[in-house]
């Protein structure tokens, strides 16, 4: 340590005493953690060791990194601590005595040992000052220097205080661990023992114990070394100490020294910069590049291939040339190689699904052949080509020979091709086999290369320890001279006279005799012999292995060179192989320009033929034009012309007849056709979506890649892609309304005006009029054509073919008054909406007849005369004109197939809206994730994005920020600024603000009547904005008080202790009120239309800010609506030093996407949680419809798995976890073993069942699409994450949502509660309260008329709010009745804010900051702890924000967590709002009821089954809030021939019916829809996963499949039907699939309608089962079939998971089991039931008269009755509670020596009676939930089927299979009971 010039003494304050108890950590001997938890009330850590093994005797407490690094300054001060061991006394013996204090640092260790020894069970207070004379070093015990003191203290890494003394101790304690510093603006005692040195320039600190910036620490030397320059060529001044390896380097460079540039970058570091590679542009995809002159060359990465890497490889997709643009392997082969796709789009080529076997297996070919394929085909299309060309044509001998020359020209072009592949080939081979040896050769010289410097380092190591020996040995023999001479000077005085002999004075020699025989006896002591054996030992040593290391050195050398020749060798022969490969490509080179030498003569002679081609065509031309003959022509259109004239005249007739109804249908369709023209708009939400989902995917990369020195690029560029998706939602959501508005116009146009009818005859009608101008053009194409090739021949044919067209046109005009007649009056009469587009249609055909006409009068005026070029011309007109007549009939059917699309449901607009609303929640999160600084300029400002939940903020508001403002320099010493507001825009009601005033930070709030404000001591910190160190501000509100913690200099390495400072806003008013519609968030500055409080109205703030947390919610700036003066894009951030946590906060909202090995052997998962929530989803992975879900359940940890085809099972595993410590959960899969064990905190849980491979697995939550799947309704987990493993290693958590990597300060704070009938909880000890003024505050929530709020109590007094018929009412102790009674009701599910205050002014009761007024005063508080009890009673909702005032602490909310006593609550969130993960389908219609219609009159006499089991309950339960089921849905496949019959009139089925439903299915196979015969029929049904729509009749079929798999557990819209011949599949309103029946086949369908298995005739090909899964909204032609004439196996469509049971529908059913019982004297049955009504039959058995016994329930009462031919007997138990409670309840019936005897739960009751039963000899049938209707013979008081779940059915004690039924009767589900 180099010396310092001067010091001079500090000022140390003693309340600049460090004390931070958080992190102290206890370990053992063996460097074993013992698990602590931390005591906020007492600042101290407590230690649990009654589970500690008695084998320890040694702990110690271990300090946290707070209290380590450079500790110079806490020199002369003192550490003091606080420590206790618990136990009895009389049992706690005293350990062998150990250091009290342990310091270590610089490799040194120190001890201290007090001299008084701790007592057990008693508070022992530690005191040591940070001294030499203290300590000892730890291993000799010796005596400390100051130099070495101050050596440890320099690089302080441990500090340990011992915790164990005394055996049999129970707990251990430690608190108010202080260690002081000293400080130049303290106010204590002068700390003369600390110095403060002027260093030298490489030194730093107050003892110049640090490197200056640009210095590192080399550790050569005595004590800590020295500080020597770095050595980063300019691009860093931070390096390693030790081993100078540079920190951070700057310019884009990289290396040790920062000596080469980084990858993707070129220039020379050393002497110059480093740019980016332009490969292609900025976008560097590159690892590397040359650049000389203009020329790049560039090194690409996988996938790029371009000498800028400017395109995608064979193999990848995408566009790098684009911003933010990539290449993405292609996706089109499931056996893991690269596809052929489109390099742009990524559309595979040639992947068309089809059909095959199992057991075909095909690969695809690689880019290569692809290519060649592709060209291949294009030549073969082009020969194709040039052969129809040619075919026809009269070939002369020239051409022949011509194409023989060109044929032999192309064989010998093909061999000359063969031969270059061949030579191009073999030279690949080579050059590949050479790149193989380099890259050997590469290797083994880097081998030898890092080998040589390993050893060269190990030999400097040697020769530098060898020196410091030296130097130490040197050192010590000139110590040695000197004690030497000081010992002859010292007997020359003692003899009287100096070192050179001169006298000195007499004196008292006897003190100084005294000190030297001490001296000489202590030299004498001192035994250096020891040392020098080690030293000499160690010489001896060094020297031999110098000496190894020299021969070592010399014989690789040896082999070094040799290698080297041989290297050498290996590198002439590449070369000359080199050389070799050189010559060969110049060989091919010049075969390839051969090659193309020849091309370009094949070129020429395909020209040349092409020529010829156009030459022959020429002469084609000139034939056809003598293929015309006027006259014939002439005649042929005159009479066409009489024709359509009269024709005309009836058209107009019929036109005028029927004006009305074409006027009408003109407005119809141009209503249509408006409507239909809006289906653009789907597609520009599409692709709105798709843009959206771009930018987020560059959002989450920026986010990524956040990290470091790139911080400020990744913000900017967070901040841009911000704006961006802001504006694509902006258009997404205008787009996606639009369609919406769009869909709903179309569909409400088609069923008012009845379109699909009017379609239908449109369609008809144009059909016939198609199909008559077809026969017209027919007609007149086989009259004119072969008379225009007879005029070739001769004019005179002309005269000769008259007859012949005049017996065709006598054809053609009896068709065309065929035309006019019937068939004209038919149309007429069925088609009044054709009248206007025929009408048209004959109008353009006369415009376009009049120009065939004047051309034909022309071509016979001109025959003889004209040119042969004007008569081609003439004909050509013509032709045009014909065409043009015939093109108009086919456009009408294209309107109407127009119209028809339109009539299709729009689908997936509602998912598409989904997805949106998805994607603009995961943009929202990323951006709140943006923790990153913004930068103001004293002009601009954002208005931040607030959360959803505007009413939490009433009653408490925590808010936490950063601050910073730049030096005087940069500021411009601006004193007075604006912070923030969070208000309303009405700046007079109420609002939080903040403002900077003469350099203090100033909080002002306003809750209505009037302002609080407090401001800050302390002056907000200055900085600079490159490295800003910022002020932390945290604003804590609990109704009308406030409180707010202020840290200075919170960013940086020492920040200072908060300051607290307590806010009372004297307000009448406790309540934050924000109008949603007008509340603003505004951060650094308001827009100028914007009128401040006065209190804040200053400049926009200069300087950095940024947002930590709202209410527990991470907030950032970035996640803001607009700015003002601000372009993020351009602004740089501020940059802040930023502690890296391995900790990930789940907000309860989102999840974690995690990739895993899907074929792993062994696959493990592990992580650490904290959390204080009682329910959570932890982890979940899932393989089609196989799932493992482990979830937090009542605070215990529940795994819920799906194995097999078995319905879910679940078990609990471990204990409390959701107490907020840490627990560790591990699972691991045993592929082999087909086991799981999952292991939370050592308790281990074993689950049998082959596991399912998965490559993707979650954590803490899943997304919507899944949770929709599996029917899973527990919300995402909410608490911390650390320690997170796979299979493969540690997880980073890069896709997620709703995740946060840090956990803040106050995750663990639990403000609200769901409190389920007659949950309570219950508080006690909250300490003393105010003797004055008493007040209690607390929000609720419920649907209940009545409960029980809150009951406050002391020892002298209670009070107590109640809610009585939705009336709140105050009552207490002393009171006879309720002393208030709120006027309104409150039992609306809304969030509504309760204050009691009793004060100086009397008593009242705030209700939302209404108040009602009491001059009563409460009794005078007596000094007795307050207790507090929350809910019971009825009461059933949620309580939140609950706040009581007490003496001792500050204003503050209470922690529910904290409770005494809790039952049926649920902690951390409320069940009557929206789960978070459902808010993001806002609006979604997936959760609405869907609209309905009635069917028309056609199905009323239809037949229905019986209405005696559908009767309504007038005894239900009121429904749980965990329920769910999907409304209107069915469930099929819980048996094979599960199905529904509907029997349709004839009048429904139509030539063209169209089906629609709903599927939801993870099955690949199975038949969904059936009618028909085996001749004639119509299906869907699964195949491989995907839907397959058949059509046949008579031995002809249409088989139509979906693109798409649609077995993923969505559900999926499909549309099928046919019309005539043709036949339709749409999925999701997208996905259209068409065909026709081969030939004119039709089908029509008589036979009666089957969902899911049809026992009719149906083909082999079909599957004979039901598919599994769910159906729901079966429509015909858009009307619903919701009454089926019977039902086979179909249950409810259940929500969430399911377990073991039976469920029994509302709309009733039954099971009759396999399973019969021999009913008998002595009988015993045992089931259990969970009812959701109150009356029904649980179980029947019997079916002959007299003899039964039958279970049921009658309003809530179980009564077992018995009947045996001569008499019957009941007894009946009634509940003490209700049964509708939503848990299992036991029921037992037992019959022996003639007792009857019912037992439920634990009430039970007998009753006896004469029953003599015959010897049991027949089977009765077991009957569930209900009986038949046909058994008669019953006399029940009970009829009505059971509503609930029934499981666990025994029957004498052997459990009876309830899955094995012989008949399934109604909605019943054998598949399992929906989880509550």
């Amino acid at each position: 340590m180099p010396q310092p010039r001067r010091f001079h003494p500090l000022l140390l304050s003693p309340s600049f005493q460090f004390v931070d108890m958080l992190g102290w950590r206890l370990e053992t001997a063996d460097r074993v953690d013992i698990p602590v938890s931390f005591n906020p009330g007492s600042n101290s850590m407590v230690a649990d060791l009654q589970e500690l093994p008695t084998t320890v005797r040694s702990a110690s407490w271990v300090a946290p990194a707070s209290y380590l690094g450079d500790k110079v300054s806490s020199y002369g001060g003192y550490l003091t601590y606080q420590a206790k061991s618990f136990g009895l006394p009389g049992d706690m013996v005293l350990l062998e005595k150990k250091p009290d204090v342990q310091l270590t640092g610089q490799h040194l260790s120190i001890i201290y040992e007090e001299a008084n020894t701790p007592r057990p069970d008693r508070l022992h207070h530690g005191r040591v000052q940070v001294v030499e004379g203290n300590f000892r070093h730890a291993s000799s015990r010796a005596p400390v220097s100051r130099e070495e003191l101050m050596t440890v203290l320099s690089r302080l890494a441990d500090v340990r205080i011992q915790g164990l003394h005394f055996t049999e101790t129970q707990r251990l304690t430690l608190g108010e661990v202080g260690l002081e510093e000293a400080s130049d603006t303290g106010s204590g005692r002068i700390a003369h023992a600390v110095e403060m040195c002027a260093c030298p320039p490489a030194y730093a600190g107050d003892s110049c114990q640090g490197c200056s910036p640009g210095y590192y620490r080399d550790h050569k030397g005595l004590y800590t070394g020295r500080c020597v320059p770095c050595n980063c060529n300019g691009h860093s001044n931070r390096c390693q100490d030790g081993s100078g390896i540079c920190i951070n380097c700057q310019h884009n460079t990289a290396g040790e020294h920062c000596e080469r540039c980084q990858e993707g970058y070129y220039g020379n570091a050393i002497h110059g910069s480093c740019r980016a590679c332009p490969c292609p542009h900025t976008n560097s995809f590159a690892t590397g590049c040359v650049v000389n002159g203009g020329n790049v060359r560039c090194s690409c990465k996988a996938g790029y291939t371009g000498t800028q890497c400017e395109r995608c490889a064979p193999g990848y997709f995408g566009n790098p040339q684009k911003f933010g643009g990539s290449c993405q392997p292609c996706n089109c082969n499931s056996n893991g190689q690269l596809g052929s796709c489109d390099p742009l789009t990524g559309d595979c080529i040639n992947q068309e699904p089809k059909d095959s076997s199992p057991a075909e297996e095909c690969d695809d070919c690689d880019s290569c052949v692809v290519t060649l394929l592709n060209d291949l085909a294009a030549m073969g299309e082009q020969l194709r080509l040039v052969k129809s060309q040619l075919q026809g044509l009269g070939v002369s001998a020239g051409l022949l020979e011509q194409m023989r020359h060109v044929e032999t020209q192309a064989k010998d072009l093909r061999n000359q091709l063969h031969n270059y592949r061949s030579a191009i080939s073999n030279h690949g081979s080579k050059l590949e086999g050479l790149e193989r040896e380099l890259s050997d050769l590469n290797r083994e010289f880097e081998t030898l290369q890092e080998k040589a410097q390993v050893n060269s380092r190990k030999a400097q190591t040697l020769h530098n320890n060898v020196n410091r020996a030296t130097q130490s040995a040197k050192e010590l023999d000139v110590k040695i001279k000197n004690v030497i001479r000081n010992v002859h000077i010292l007997l020359k005085q003692i003899s009287g006279t100096d070192g050179e002999g001169n006298n000195v004075p007499s004196g008292d020699f006897s003190t100084e005799w005294a000190e030297a025989q001490r001296m000489m006896t202590e030299l004498r002591n001192r035994n250096f012999e020891k040392h020098l054996r080690e030293a000499e030992a160690d010489r001896r040593e060094s020297q031999l292995l110098l000496n190894r290391i020299k021969t070592w050195q010399k014989i690789h050398q040896v082999e070094n060179s040799g290698l080297a020749d041989s290297i050498r060798a290996s590198l002439n022969e590449y070369e000359a192989k080199l050389s070799d490969l050189r010559a060969a490509l110049q060989k091919a080179a010049a075969r390839a320009k051969q090659a193309t030498g020849l091309n370009q003569e094949n070129e020429r002679a395909l020209g040349a033929i092409q020529r010829q081609m156009k030459e022959i065509n020429s002469l084609q031309s000139d034939f056809t034009k003598y293929l015309a003959t006027a006259e014939s022509s002439l005649l042929q259109t005159n009479i066409a012309l009489q024709l359509m004239e009269k024709s005309q005249k009836e058209y107009e007739k019929s036109a005028a007849n029927l004006n009305e109804a074409r006027q009408e249908l003109s407005d119809k369709v141009r209503e249509l056709s408006v409507s239909a023209g809006k289906t653009s708009l789907v597609e520009k939400a599409e692709k709105h979506a798709q843009s959206l989902q771009e930018l987020a995917k560059q959002l989450e990369e920026i986010k990524r890649n956040a990290s470091g020195d790139e911080l400020v690029r990744c913000a900017v560029d967070a901040a841009t892609a911000y704006e961006n998706i802001l504006n694509a939602i902006r258009a997404a959501e205008d787009a996606a309304n639009r369609a919406a508005s769009a869909s709903e116009s179309a569909l409400q146009t088609v069923i008012k005006e009845d379109l699909p009818r009017k379609a239908k005859t449109l369609s008809s009608n144009s059909d016939k009029l198609l199909n008559e101008a077809k026969i017209t053009q027919k007609k007149l194409q086989q009259e004119v054509r072969p008379a225009l090739s007879n005029l070739q021949q001769t004019l005179n044919m002309v005269t000769a073919q008259k007859e012949v067209v005049d017996t065709n046109l006598t054809t053609l005009r009896d068709g065309l008054h065929g035309i006019q007649r019937g068939d004209t009056d038919a149309m007429i009469s069925s088609a009044k909406s054709m009248v206007r587009k025929a009408s048209d249609i004959t109008d353009e055909v006369l415009d376009g007849l009049n120009p065939i006409q004047t051309d034909v009068e022309r071509i016979k005026d001109t025959y003889g005369s004209t040119q042969n070029e004007d008569f081609q011309k003439a004909l050509t007109d013509a032709d045009n004109s014909v065409n043009k007549l015939t093109n108009k009939l086919p456009d009408l059917w294209r309107k109407i197939e127009n119209i028809n699309q339109q009539l299709l449901p729009l689908g997936n607009i509602s998912d598409n809206m989904d997805r949106i609303r998805e994607l603009i929640q995961q943009a929202r999160d990323a951006a709140s994730k943006v923790a990153v600084p913004m930068r103001f300029n004293g002009k601009s400002g954002v208005e931040v994005r607030l959360p959803n939940d505007l009413e939490d903020l009433k009653g408490y508001t925590s808010l936490s920020l950063f601050l910073q403002r730049p030096n005087s320099r940069e500021n411009g010493g601006t004193e007075n600024m604006f912070v923030m507001y969070l208000g309303n825009k009405d700046a007079s009601r109420d609002y939080i603000g903040m403002a900077v005033v003469d350099g203090q930070l100033t909080c002002v709030y306003n809750l209505g009547n009037r302002e609080a404000e407090l401001q800050v001591d302390q002056i907000l910190t200055e900085s600079e904005t490159q490295e800003a160190v910022m002020d932390r501000v945290k604003f804590q509100r609990i109704y009308q008080f406030a409180r707010l913690n202020y840290t200075k200099g919170a960013t940086s390495s020492k920040p200072e202790a908060p300051g607290v400072y307590d806010m009372d806003g004297r307000n009448s008013n406790t309540l934050l009120n924000l109008d949603p519609e007008n509340v603003v968030f505004y951060v650094g500055g308001y827009p100028p239309d914007f009128k401040l409080p006065s209190r804040l109205d200053f400049p926009p703030y200069k300087g950095c800010i940024e947002l930590d947390d709202l209410n527990e919610n991470v907030l950032s700036l970035y996640n803001f609506k607009k700015t003002f003066n601000l372009n993020t894009t351009e602004v740089e951030p501020c940059r802040r030093r930023k502690e890296e946590s391995d900790k990930n906060y789940f907000e309860g909202t989102g999840y974690a996407r995690v990739p895993t090995q899907p074929h792993a052997p062994i696959p493990t998962f592990a992580q650490t949680i904290q959390t204080t929530v009682d329910r959570g989803l932890l982890f979940f992975a899932e393989n089609q419809d196989h799932f493992i879900s482990l979830n937090i359940e009542d605070g215990k940890l529940m795994v819920r798995y799906k194995l097999n085809s078995e319905p879910p099972k679940e078990r609990g595993v471990g204990d409390i976890i959701n107490n907020g410590r840490d627990h560790s959960i591990q699972i691991k899969i045993g592929k082999f073993q087909n086991r799981m064990w999952i292991n939370a905190d050592s308790q281990n849980t074993i689950i049998e069942g082959e596991v399912f491979d998965f490559s993707t697995y979650y954590l803490g939550g899943i997304p919507i699409a899944i949770r929709e799947r599996f029917n899973i309704s527990t919300p995402a987990f909410r608490g911390c994450m650390k320690n997170l493993k796979k299979t493969s290693g540690v997880v980073r958590l890069n896709d997620t949502v709703g995740v946060t990597k840090k956990c803040s300060e106050d995750w663990k704070l639990v403000r609200s509660a769901s409190f389920s009938r007659g949950g309570q909880l219950s508080f006690i000890n909250l300490g003393l309260p105010l003797t004055d003024h008493l007040q209690a505050s607390f929000g609720f929530q419920t649907f209940q008329p009545s409960g029980m709020l809150l009951n406050h109590q002391t020892r002298t007094s209670s009070l107590q709010v109640t809610l009585e018929d939705g009336h709140i009412e105050l009552s207490t102790r002393d009171s006879s009745g309720p002393i208030f009674k709120s006027p309104q009701t409150y039992m609306d599910g809304l969030l509504h804010y309760v204050s009691v205050i009793s004060d100086n002014s009397g008593l009242r009761l705030l209700i939302d900051d209404q108040p009602l007024r009491n001059n009563q005063r409460l009794k005078r508080i007596s000094g007795s702890e307050q207790s507090l009890r929350l809910g019971g009673s009825n009461f059933e909702g949620c309580i939140s924000n609950v706040f009581v005032q007490r003496l001792s602490l500050s204003p503050e909310v209470l922690d529910l967590a904290n409770n005494s006593f809790k039952r049926d609550v649920s902690l951390g969130g409320c069940n009557l709002n929206k789960p978070p993960f459902l808010m993001l389908l806002k609006g979604s219609t997936r959760f609405n009821k869907t609209r309905t219609f009635h069917i028309n009159q056609l199905l009323q006499d239809t037949p229905v089954a019986s209405s005696r089991s559908m009767k309504a309950s007038q005894d239900a339960c009121s429904p749980l809030p965990r329920m769910q089921a999907n409304h209107g849905a069915l469930r099929f496949g819980d048996i094979p021939t599960s199905h529904l019959l509907f029997k349709l009139p004839q009048e429904l089925l139509k030539s063209r019916s169209q089906f629609a439903v709903d599927v939801q299915t993870t099955s690949s196979r199975g038949l969904v829809f059936h009618t028909g015969t085996k001749n004639s029929f119509m299906a869907l049904y699964l195949s491989k996963g995907h839907l397959v729509f058949a059509l046949g009749t008579e031995r002809k079929k249409l088989r139509l499949k979906s693109k798409e798999k649609c077995n993923d557990g969505k559900w999926h819209t499909v549309v099928f039907g046919h019309d005539g011949e043709k036949g339709r599949l749409v999925v999701d309103g997208l996905k259209v699939r068409e065909g026709s029946l081969p030939g004119n086949s039709t089908i029509s369908i008589t036979a009666p309608v089957y969902l899911g298995s049809s026992p009719s005739g149906k083909p082999k090909t079909f599957p004979t089962n039901s598919f599994v899964g769910c159906l729901k909204n079966f429509q015909l032609d858009s009307k619903p079939l919701d009454t089926p004439s019977s039902s086979s196996g179909v249950s409810s469509c259940l929500g969430g998971l399911l377990e073991k049971g039976i469920y029994f529908s509302e709309e009733g059913g039954h099971v009759i089991l396999a399973h019969s019982v021999l009913l008998g004297p002595e009988f015993k049955l045992v089931f259990s039931i969970r009812p959701r009504s109150l009356t029904g039959i649980l179980i029947h058995i019997g079916s002959q008269p007299g003899k039964h016994l039958c279970v049921y329930m009658e309003a809530g009462k179980v009564t077992a009755s018995m009947e045996n031919g001569a008499g019957g007997i009941s007894t009946s138990v009634t509940p003490k509670q209700s049964l509708c409670d939503g848990q299992w309840h036991s029921v037992a019936v037992t019959i022996k020596q003639h007792f009857l005897h019912l037992e439920l739960d634990t009430d039970s009751s007998f009753t006896a009676g004469q029953m003599p039963f015959p010897p049991a000899s027949t089977q009765e049938p077991l009957h569930l939930g209900g009986v038949p209707a046909d058994l008669t013979t019953l006399t029940l008081p009970v009829w009505k089927s059971f509503f609930g779940c029934l499981r666990n059915v025994h029957v004498n004690h052997i459990p009876v299979p309830v899955t094995e039924a012989l008949e399934v009767q109604g909605p019943v589900s054998l598949n399992g009971c929906p989880d509550q």
